[in-house]
């Protein structure tokens, strides 16, 4: 257990103190206007050097930042604001009812929040709405998230394996995986990785890895066929790796380097976590009923959308990536939309209505 002397926890109170005082003011303060509330706190017995070397010592650790003299402004005359590391909580009941939101609508979609930490967050949000508002919002699930669209559960993944996982991205280390990749005839596999970046899609988590080994417990499937979704792509390359299909991850003690150029957003490594169908965006025109125009003159299906009449309907103009998303969202409102162009994308859903007419009989 560790013994913490009476001088170090009247310094860790006295610099908590400097970071609360910049708090509340909401703007640069002087050393000496620093000093004053200072005094005050102490009952008249704080002396200036401390103040400055707790100044000093807060700047050496990120807790404070010492803003650029300004023009005429005597030397030595410092002034301080809080610095990104410093952050002590105070909310007010709307920033409060929102993160309630935030972790309710975070937990649909599997984010577990079963760190103390972040308990403690929540609780302290649901708190501060129930003492400061005139109704139990929270417990009267009077503020709610949701959508529209089915949502699947979550992947049963292992949450040491999460945390395994973000501590090796933290610390800049590599890991060893034994998955069980999909079309692989149940084989499993152990891949030498680097982890580059978590993708929170849907219902489940993703990893984004560099694989530099592989090690097929089993018949390795056959190099010359395409790898199942969701798997290695080979050594050497970027793959993307569900986190419920991991059997085991251990932090590995062998150096990879990230491979150069990586961009979580660029289509390539996009490409393993969603479908997408081409390299370049494609130029999308759509024919609406009036339904699918309401819905999407109040929520764009891109920034650079276009609309205008065409008769009884309206057409409906942009540029976007053709991807799994988007042909999922033209065919769950196949009654309401008509693909104009491109004609490979207008072809994809009528093939796809198609074989699902086929499988109905009135």
């Amino acid at each position: 257990m560790r013994i913490i002397s009476d001088e170090t926890e009247h310094r860790e109170k006295r610099r908590k103190y400097l970071r609360k005082i910049l708090q509340r003011a909401g703007r640069a303060l002087s050393t000496e206007e620093l000093h004053q509330e200072m005094l005050e706190w102490a009952d008249g017995t704080a002396n200036p050097r401390t103040t400055r070397r707790d100044l000093f010592e807060l700047k050496a650790e990120g807790f404070v930042e010492k803003v650029p003299e300004e023009p005429g402004q005597r030397r030595r005359a410092h002034r301080w604001k809080l610095g990104k590391g410093s952050f002590d909580l105070a909310l007010s009941p709307q920033e409060s009812m929102t993160l309630s939101a935030i972790f309710q609508h975070a937990e649909r979609f599997g984010f577990w929040m079963d760190t103390k930490e972040l308990t403690k967050l929540r609780e302290y949000a649901a708190w501060e709405l129930k003492s400061r508002s005139a109704r139990h919002l929270v417990a009267e699930g009077r503020i709610i998230t949701g959508t529209r669209f089915t949502v699947l559960d979550h992947g049963q993944h292992d949450h040491e394996h999460l945390k395994l996982i973000q501590g090796a991205m933290i610390d800049d280390h590599s890991l060893t995986v034994r998955y069980r990749p999909r079309d692989a005839n149940g084989v499993e596999c152990s891949y030498l990785l680097k982890p580059l970046a978590l993708a929170y899609q849907d219902s489940n988590i993703y990893l984004s890895a560099f694989v530099a080994k592989e090690t097929w417990h089993g018949e390795a499937p056959d190099p010359g066929l395409p790898r199942g979704k969701y798997s290695s792509n080979g050594i050497g390359k970027t793959c993307a790796l569900m986190l419920h299909r991991m059997v085991d991850v251990r932090v590995a003690r062998d150096a990879i380097q990230e491979p150069e150029g990586y961009d979580v957003r660029s289509i390539e490594v996009q490409r393993d976590l969603i479908s997408v169908h081409a390299n370049e965006t494609i130029e999308l025109v759509l024919r609406l009923k009036e339904n699918l125009h309401n819905r999407l003159t109040e929520n764009a299906l891109a920034a650079n959308q276009q609309v205008e009449r065409d008769g009884d309907r309206w057409l409906l103009r942009c540029e976007l990536l053709d991807t799994q998303g988007l042909r999922l969202f033209l065919m769950s409102n196949a009654a309401d939309v008509e693909v104009v162009s491109p004609a490979h994308l207008r072809c994809h859903v009528r093939e796809q209505l198609e074989t699902a007419l086929s499988q109905y009989t009135c």
